[in-house]
């Protein structure tokens, strides 16, 4: 459930998703013993460790997406426990799948099984892929193609923007610039996989 605090644009309505019944939604501790139990994430951090470095998990972000949950997680690194905390890496979940990349884009398209060699750096449909479930490699774009591979392309660097931008809020403990990025980042990710759509010619989802 959540509460609009855009006080020119429905302010103080309340909207609430609800997930399907005949699907498991991992929820947000389900999701951090996953990465945690993940052998490769697991592999990841303790390489990140080496050397008497420290990891810092921040904020589990969980984000509505095709009937299901997207959770996005940053990891920090410190190079001592006087250090400060610089971004190393980038968390992803949703349904089973996990993700550990070093941006929010690589990680989107690891989660989604997607190739950055196909033309663009994509997600998918939220149409198309269910949550536990993973998407064959797109074809390559095509010159008929390439508005939509153009918005597409935007659509995942507003994100990553966003994605930052909340970051820098939290750290300036700013939350009405938190829950703004927040929104950022969730309509950029409608508009990816709308701009998906159009490459597959198939028609986007929504959350419910």
């Amino acid at each position: 459930m959540s509460v609009s605090s855009d006080p020119l644009k429905d302010y103080g309505k309340i909207r609430m998703l609800q997930l399907p019944s005949n699907t498991t939604i991992p929820g947000p501790q389900q999701v951090q013993n996953a990465f945690e139990s993940d052998p490769t994430v697991s592999s990841q951090l303790s390489l990140l460790r080496r050397g008497g470095s420290e990891v810092d998990l921040g904020n589990l972000l969980s984000l509505p997406f095709n009937e299901g949950m997207l959770y996005v997680e940053p990891v920090y690194l410190r190079a001592s426990t006087d250090g400060f905390p610089l971004l190393q890496k980038v968390l992803v979940g949703y349904g089973q799948n996990v993700a550990l990349e070093d941006t929010l884009v690589a990680a989107l398209n690891k989660v989604f099984s997607l190739s950055p060699d196909a033309g663009v750096e994509s997600i998918p449909s939220s149409g198309d892929v269910k949550p536990g479930t993973s998407k064959p490699k797109p074809a390559p774009t095509t010159s008929s193609d390439g508005s939509a591979a153009s918005e597409l392309t935007a659509a995942i660097s507003d994100a990553q923007r966003a994605y930052e931008n909340g970051l820098t809020a939290l750290k300036s403990n700013d939350f009405t610039a938190y829950d703004q990025a927040q929104k950022q980042l969730a309509a950029a990710l409608k508009r990816a996989a709308a701009a998906e759509a159009k490459l597959t010619g198939k028609a986007a989802g929504s959350a419910a």
